[in-house]
């Protein structure tokens, strides 16, 4: 009952505010397509640097909803699927992503972001176990009243179960890439 009440006291106080000109509560919504060129990728059990290799690509395609807070932080869940060439794998994980943004007109503004999930495993064709991560930064360019487009560079990393090379252990990815994408 406690935890209750002290839910309900949080959401009013945020609700009340919230309704002032100083604290706002935002929608938003990233959708991106994004290339990752593998900068090394290694199977865990065996020595990092005797199996290193420098080829690969994998593509994304990401969608995070959430909250932006303060004008300048956003806090979003979202889901992504990830195509990694070198070793042909699918991979889905859902995300969770933190962003801080340049200004508070997200018409055109930079940001840095931090985004981190978990793959799930749908079926034998997707990959499941293993976890992913995305640290970058952006910039966002207002095309319409409705429609903003953006561009980020980041630094991937990825850790994927394949079923098929169970016995090498995790496939660790490590890359650079960009993305383009549309706020909607």
């Amino acid at each position: 009952m406690k935890r209750i009440f002290m839910l309900f006291l949080l959401f009013n106080f945020a609700f009340g505010y919230s309704q002032s000109q100083k604290f706002k509560i935002e929608y938003i919504n990233m959708s991106s397509l994004s290339i990752t060129k593998n900068k090394e990728s290694y199977f865990s059990n065996y020595s990092k640097d005797s199996i290193k290799t420098f080829d690969g690509l994998s593509f994304d395609l990401n969608t995070i909803h959430g909250i932006k807070f303060f004008g300048h932080v956003a806090l979003s869940v979202g889901m992504s699927l990830d195509w990694n060439i070198n070793k042909s794998f699918l991979s889905t994980p859902y995300i969770v992503d933190l962003r801080v943004f340049s200004s508070k007109n997200s018409d055109n503004s930079l940001f840095a972001y931090l985004q981190t999930g978990q793959n799930i495993k749908w079926s034998d064709s997707f990959n499941g176990n293993g976890t992913s991560s995305k640290l970058g930064v952006g910039a966002i360019f207002k095309y319409d009243e409705n429609l903003s487009l953006f561009i980020d560079l980041y630094k991937k990393s990825k850790q994927v179960h394949i079923e098929k090379l169970r016995e090498n252990g995790y496939y660790n990815i490590s890359g650079f890439g960009i993305s383009v994408g549309v706020i909607f």
